[in-house]
């Protein structure tokens, strides 16, 4: 019985697979960022998770990702799908918060997009 219960554990851990890159973040704090004001160490505590990477671009100013991928499938059922949390922040060169530079996976309220993605990007080109 107990080689039975064996063979049936091994075929559920075969027909099922799960991938997951990065670290879970609460995305819906985004809102809560205040261009010129939030620090990377306040941005941290309020995703609670730190960036899984950073860039420096040519101005000084760095960019920081938080990505989430988690991927399930199933042999069994031949289901399989792919959930994508995605943002990369700006930071000045002071160490504040300048603006969203990439969203995808994330709902925002279209407020909080214009504030923290459109109005700091229209700033920014017009530079």
């Amino acid at each position: 019985m107990k080689k039975l219960y064996f063979a049936l554990i091994a075929l559920l851990l075969l027909t099922a697979a799960k991938a997951t890159i990065g670290q879970e973040f609460n995305a819906a704090n985004l809102a809560r960022l205040e261009v010129g004001k939030t620090t990377l160490a306040e941005t941290v505590a309020l995703l609670g998770a730190e960036p899984q990477s950073s860039t420096v671009g040519k101005s000084g100013a760095i960019g920081y990702l938080w990505q989430h991928v988690q991927s399930k499938s199933s042999v069994w059922t031949g289901r399989s799908e792919t959930q994508i949390k995605h943002v990369m922040l700006v930071f000045n060169t002071d160490g504040t918060f300048q603006r969203i530079l990439q969203l995808q996976g994330v709902d925002l309220d279209p407020e909080a997009r214009k504030r923290l993605m459109e109005q700091p990007a229209a700033l920014h080109a017009a530079k």
